[in-house]
């Protein structure tokens, strides 16, 4: 016979319904759904509700609130035959999109969202609360469970407080897109230079480094060598140009990289701006200076003409190094300006600086607005933070950005809390469940140009593709950077990898974007793990074996498909034996194992396990397994079949037709037992020897088996550890 082995602990991540499937108000009732009960169900708990700043995307703002679905049982699962069902009981609240789970294994919890509107009357952004209600187990053994939600209802204005703006969170299309591609492109272009080896940095931080004479770099003795020492820097604007710069070549390869949004540098510490704005705040920019070109709005003109799925962020440097205005707020490397020539110590003009009152008020915050009123961002990308006026920035575009029914995001270094967390050439080990993106350049060493890395020391495809995989399993985002030359040009060796590495995301897209993590683990090495609501995603970060033994506790059942992800074989069908938690193999043939490359990943598709009458014959070998398949004796796992149906009367007899080769005069004996292989069983009946694994006999026993729908185990044990037992079929009576 089959086994069904429960498998503990894993987590289903549940996202809410998309738009089309909304629910009129009034048509929710408090009632178990779906089919019969199925005996007594696993036992759930509801934690930490929380009504969030997010609304489902294509929705009239309806909101969604966050909560964790527990399941405290030690044994049973959590299927899609329990029917979950979340709502939310509230006077001021009417649910419109439920929440549902399809697979929740014992002691693990689940992430579940629920779609809510404001009822007539009551005003948006006002404090409220409510009572969480999970319905499940189906009509027969109807549970229910809940929990107390306060918080605010609707979506009322952020106020200029950081209590306000840290209620704010990243919508749901940023945790969906988990690959953007980072551009510093500018004045440091010109140069192109941050050395090489062990002495390479930052080749955007080439001014800096120009005035530190024990910089690593050595840029201050470059830059006197190449260029001489009347050469000031912003004598390199006249060498940064447009002359090789397609924003449609740009935005075409961040499409066939995969990437779903793109950030440019709008001003880096140097202050050189490559967008428009008023000339009362400055005229240090592309527009006045060098090309005379808005660089970001044509670049931006031309994703929304032929690449619109691309979201567009911004970089903005909060500070400027040498920026005359910026000298009372001076601290660490931004001291404020003028500037001065390292070589004669003789302070230097600051190329397009308009005098005003105040660096924050004047510049940056009129800059920030700029960016974010005129230019239409999804993505506020600040850096450094330092003195700012980020709380009215943001209180501003956020509640402007409500009103249009755009969702927008901004990240932890305007001087806020922001939405994400953002490791700089670094990642997290594990999973983090705050949302977090983490940055770095192609180049090993700099996000900007640097005309001394050798070809071969870029991040291949394959590098891109293991990052990315390995960060999204842990909750991250991947901004990979890439650093145009002077001219606009973007390096053929990152164009090749970007290219190739896109080739392989995009036939794996469905295993990565609007995923989620798998919170039980990001997975033991080489194994990285994503989910969504209906399956499960096994990436394998090197050439696989022909046979994959798989040792975490994932949530494959058995009768679930599994299915190869990309490459040649897309789709193809894998044969599994699966022998107990951690046992889950995978059998590749050399065909499937040399039809992809870099990662190899493998689907799970849940499937709805049918109903059986207890009174029908059931089959052994109906259930992913041979006729007369050898049950081994363990005290761990049992043999069960899920979803046999009872009926209003329950059962009083079982007849079984079994072979076996127990030994004599022991044998062994089988235990029945509903739910769980643990419970106390309903019935028994010997096994004695038949003669051999196909010399078939019948036996029958009484049981007692209530009505309603139960899982089925049938367990042997014996005390000879060579024992088994084969099944043929069975029924209830």
């Amino acid at each position: 016979m089959s086994f069904r082995v429960l498998v503990p602990g894993f987590l289903a991540i549940v996202t809410a319904a998309t738009a089309s499937g909304f629910v009129k108000r009034g048509q929710l009732e408090d009632v178990c759904l779906g089919a019969p009960g199925r005996g007594s169900p696993a036992t759930l708990q509801i934690n930490s509700p929380n009504l969030t700043s997010k609304w489902i995307e294509g929705s009239d703002s309806v909101q969604i609130i966050e909560l964790f679905v527990q399941n405290t049982d030690k044994q049973k699962y959590i299927t899609e035959a329990d029917a979950v069902s979340v709502l939310v009981e509230s006077d001021s609240l009417d649910t419109v999109v439920p929440g549902t789970l399809k697979r929740l294994a014992p002691g693990q919890s689940a992430i579940v969202q629920v779609g809510v509107t404001n009822k007539n009357g009551v005003i948006a952004g006002s404090q409220c609360n409510g009572t969480i209600v999970a319905n499940y187990g189906g009509k027969q053994s109807c549970q229910r469970v809940t929990k107390s939600v306060t918080g605010t209802c609707g979506f009322g204005d952020f106020q200029e407080s950081t209590g306000s703006l840290n209620t704010h969170m990243s919508p749901d299309w940023f945790n969906d897109a988990k690959y953007g591609i980072f551009i510093h492109w500018g004045i440091y272009s010109a140069p192109a230079y941050g050395n090489t080896g062990p002495n390479e940095n930052y080749a955007e931080w080439y001014w800096k480094f120009m005035h530190n004479k024990n910089d690593k770099t050595q840029t201050y003795q470059y830059h006197l060598d190449t260029y001489g020492k009347d050469f000031n820097y912003d004598d390199f604007m006249s060498n940064f140009t447009d002359a090789a710069f397609d924003p449609k070549e740009w935005v075409d390869l961040f499409s066939d990289a995969g990437a779903q949004y793109f950030v440019p540098t709008t001003k880096h510490h140097d202050g050189f701006a490559l967008f428009n704005f008023s000339t009362s705040i400055s005229r240090r920019s592309s527009v006045h200076y060098g090309p005379k070109r808005d660089f970001i709005r044509d670049l931006f003109a031309a994703s929304r003409k032929y690449q619109p799925h691309l979201r567009l962020g911004t970089y903005f440097s909060m500070p400027e190094w040498y920026n005359p205005a910026y000298k009372k707020y001076a601290h660490g490397s931004f001291l404020g300006g003028p500037p001065t020539n390292p070589y004669t110590n003789k302070a230097v003009e600051y190329t397009g600086y308009v005098e005003v009152a105040d660096f924050v008020k004047d510049i940056q915050l009129p800059q920030m607005q700029t960016l974010a009123h005129e230019y239409d961002i999804d993505i506020m990308w600040c850096d450094i933070g330092g003195p700012n006026n980020s709380t009215i920035f943001a209180t501003e575009w956020l509640n402007s950005a409500r009103q249009s029914k755009r969702q927008v995001t901004f990240n932890d270094r305007c001087g806020l809390k922001g939405d994400f967390t953002t490791p700089e050439y670094a990642t997290n080990k594990d999973i983090v469940a705050r949302k977090w993106e983490a940055s770095q350049g192609m180049d090993p060493h700099s996000y900007g140009y640097n005309y001394m890395t050798p070809d071969d020391q870029y991040t291949t495809g394959e590098g891109i593709v293991k990052t990315l995989v390995d960060m999204v399993s842990k909750n991250g985002n991947l901004l990979l950077d890439i650093g145009p030359m002077h001219n606009g040009s973007i390096p053929q060796i990152m164009q090749t990898n970007l290219r190739d590495a896109g080739e392989w995301i995009k036939s794996h897209g469905e295993s990565i974007f609007k995923t989620r993590y798998w919170t039980t683990g990001a997975g033991k090495d080489p194994f990285r793990y994503t989910t969504t609501n209906d399956a499960f995603y096994i990436h394998y970060m090197d050439t696989p074996p022909s046979t994959l033994t798989i040792s975490d506790s994932i949530p494959y059942l058995p009768g679930d498909d599994v299915t190869v992800v990309g490459g040649s074989k897309d789709g193809q069908s894998i044969p599994v034996s699966f022998a107990g938690i951690g046992k889950l193999n995978l059998t590749l043939s050399d065909e499937v194992i040399s039809a992809d490359k870099y990662v190899w990943t493998f689907k799970i598709q849940y499937r709805n396990l049918p109903t059986t009458s207890a009174y029908s014959i059931i089959q052994a070998e109906s259930s992913n397994s041979n006729n007369g398949t050898r049950t081994q004796q363990t005290s761990d796992v049992g043999g069960g079949y899920y979803n046999v149906d009872f009926g209003s009367t329950g059962a009083r007899g079982l007849v079984a037709r079994i072979a076996s080769d127990a030994g004599n005069p022991v044998g062994g004996s089988v235990l029945i037992t509903l739910d769980s292989p643990t419970a106390a069983p309903i019935g028994k009946f010997s096994v004695s020897n038949t003669g051999g694994p196909q010399t078939w006999t019948n036996i029958s026993t009484s049981v007692t088996a209530p009505s309603g729908m139960h899982d089925v185990y049938l367990t042997f044990t014996s005390k000879n550890s060579g024992d088994y037992v084969n099944i043929n079929w069975f029924t209830f009576v």
